[in-house]
């Protein structure tokens, strides 16, 4: 009974920590997402950069 009441005491406890931990772990996905889009945008800006100014590089050597 002593341990019933315990059970039913920690209940709320744990039902919030495992809400709060999955909120938590949407937010952190979301952001990864976010972070590895922008990293990989980032990448792309810089080789189409790059390969524009070689290209008026070649333009201004000719």
């Amino acid at each position: 009974m002593y341990t019933l009441c315990i059970f039913f005491y920690t209940l709320p406890w744990c039902f919030l920590f495992f809400s709060s931990s999955l909120i938590l772990l949407l937010v952190g996905g979301f952001f990864l997402l976010v972070f590895i889009f922008i990293i990989i945008v980032f990448i792309f800006l810089f080789i189409f950069i790059l390969s524009s100014f070689n290209m008026i590089c070649l333009w201004l050597w000719t």
